[in-house]
């Protein structure tokens, strides 16, 4: 089974992508590897800490108690510097149905 995807575009240096493993990463080669952080590896929310990033990206979280504490320090990001989070499975349903119009 092979990941594919349509680029997320436009990316730039601040945006960050989150996924559940590293192998969902490979369907996302426009974001460089040190922007790329794994829900189960060194965890995100800790790495996301003095961060301010203008956009992040994320394919689906589960429902983990390491979820839960990503999804709160996203939550942070949004209110305290106004982080755009973004679902990466939403952004692809939306390109599909706009390009069927």
């Amino acid at each position: 089974m092979t990941l594919e995807s349509e680029p997320l575009t436009p990316v730039n240096g601040d945006d960050i992508l989150i996924v559940y493993g590293f192998h969902q990463a490979r369907a996302y080669p426009e974001f460089d590897r040190d922007k790329v952080f794994t829900l189960h590896g060194a965890a995100p929310f800790g790495r996301l800490r003095g961060r301010r990033p203008r956009r992040v990206f994320h394919t689906s979280l589960g429902l983990s108690r390491e979820a839960v504490r990503l999804r709160e320090e996203l939550a942070h990001l949004v209110v305290q510097f106004g982080t755009e989070v973004h679902h990466v499975d939403e952004l692809h349903m939306q390109g599909e149905v706009a390009g069927e119009a």
